[in-house]
């Protein structure tokens, strides 16, 4: 099963999708071997350990295909790599959970092929992406640092898309 995750809704990234079920703080769409997620709130009750471990074994999730806005770039990128710059980590106070680990290993989240260039992004949140710093040669993304490490400690392979404003962009994106 495809699995696509997108940190804001669908519909920003031009899928006009009805997303018709709710399930441990996700809002869904799915069907035989398609799965779409978003968050139902970007908040720590939707997005924690638990909620992804959830999903991971009632879909037996093994890799998701994650899509999330950035700015900064001329052309959607493939993040290989992100610092934290939002203030925000839905894994303080929510590990150890379970029998994985209190301090878990983070280097290698993103999954990027040997010929691709990934980007390095800095996230900067939901509330702090609308109005972003200005600096020259940084690309920003809305909250890939703060999903993408939910789902790779619970042990799900993430392959991140940055997408920028459709609108002016002319690159595709491409599938796992």
């Amino acid at each position: 099963m495809k699995v696509c995750y997108f940190n804001s809704n669908p519909k920003y990234f031009e899928i006009n999708t009805h997303l018709n079920k709710k399930i441990f703080g996700h809002k869904i769409y799915e069907e035989t071997k398609l799965l779409f997620l978003t968050p139902g709130k970007f908040d720590k009750n939707n997005l924690c350990p638990q909620n992804m471990l959830r999903l991971k074994e009632k879909y037996k999730i093994k890799n998701v295909i994650m899509f999330d806005h950035v700015l900064g770039a001329d052309k959607n990128i493939i993040i290989s790599d992100h610092i934290n710059r939002s203030g925000t980590s839905f894994l303080i106070e929510k590990t150890p959970h379970k029998n994985l680990p209190m301090f878990p290993d983070m280097s290698g989240i993103y999954i990027t092929k040997h010929n691709e260039k990934g980007q390095t992004v800095q996230t900067l949140g939901p509330d702090r992406f609308q109005r972003p710093p200005s600096e020259k040669d940084v690309v920003f993304s809305e909250a890939a640092a703060i999903t993408a490490p939910l789902w790779h400690y619970v042990g799900v392979s993430v392959r991140c898309f940055g997408v920028c404003d459709q609108k002016t962009d002319k690159g595709s994106l491409k599938p796992l």
